[in-house]
């Protein structure tokens, strides 16, 4: 943890590919000093970089800074920032700053994705800035040129991922294999026009229920596959026609 980490790094994949739960967990469980701040919330370079000084504050052990500093410009964010990682605990290790959705950056001022991808050499402190996206790198970078980040790739999840996770969520009231036979149903229906892992759950969730009702009744017991599938199946095409429409509207 005492030595200096690579000063930023870059990781994109499609939405719903777990860039932000594994950067969470990761930060959370090895209980590592970080900052994580979601660009779209915080959508101006200065309100972006007060919460992020508001976020080290509180993460440090100087309690008398926890009053909010106005920060008007980066020149602004590094004095404040070198202040708040004064504190012994946080300068003895590496200090990680996670931006979600960081393609907002492109919106933001000229020199502010330049700046954080250069924040180590600027502040001479053991810090690393993390830029999750769902874009590709080279849609960031900028015409004049900026220092390179280290970038890692999510790729989609597979189909046996995918069956896996959405096995998970299975109702106490059914057995873990019913359900699993369920989920393959699922994904054998849907994979092919849709691989995001939240719109998948949705549709599980909203499907179940039609897909018991011959059991409900008593028509059928959790193994007759075959007439459960012929119940759900027009259930399940008509579905089709509304995937991504929750989302839109």
């Amino acid at each position: 943890r005492q030595q200096f980490s690579f000063p930023s790094i870059f990781i994109y994949g499609h939405t719903s590919s777990g860039k932000t739960y594994v950067m969470q967990t990761l930060l959370n469980t090895l209980e590592l000093p970080h900052v994580f701040v979601n660009c779209v919330e915080y959508f101006t370079s200065r309100l972006l970089l007060e919460e992020i000084l508001i976020q080290l504050q509180s993460c440090s052990s100087v309690t008398e800074q926890t009053s909010h500093v106005p920060c008007d410009s980066f020149n602004d964010f590094v004095r404040l920032f070198k202040q708040a990682v004064a504190s012994q605990e946080l300068q003895d290790q590496t200090l990680y700053i996670v931006l979600d959705r960081a393609e907002q950056l492109r919106e933001m001022e000229a020199n502010i994705l330049p700046a954080f991808l250069r924040l180590q050499e600027l502040t001479d402190r053991n810090v690393t800035v993390v830029l999750l996206s769902e874009i590709v790198w080279e849609l960031f970078r900028p015409n004049t040129g900026c220092f390179e980040p280290f970038t890692l790739y999510f790729p989609d999840y597979s189909i046996g991922h995918l069956q896996k996770i959405l096995s998970q969520n299975h109702p106490p009231e059914y057995s873990a294999d019913f359900y699993a036979a369920y989920i393959n149903i699922l994904l054998g229906v849907f994979y092919m026009v849709c691989r995001d892992l939240k719109e998948l759950q949705h549709l599980a969730v909203l499907n179940f229920s039609k897909y018991c009702e011959p059991v409900v009744r008593g028509e059928a017991n959790e193994r007759d596959t075959r007439k459960l599938w012929k119940n759900i199946e027009p259930h399940l095409k008509k579905a089709m026609q509304t995937v991504y429409l929750r989302e839109i509207s």
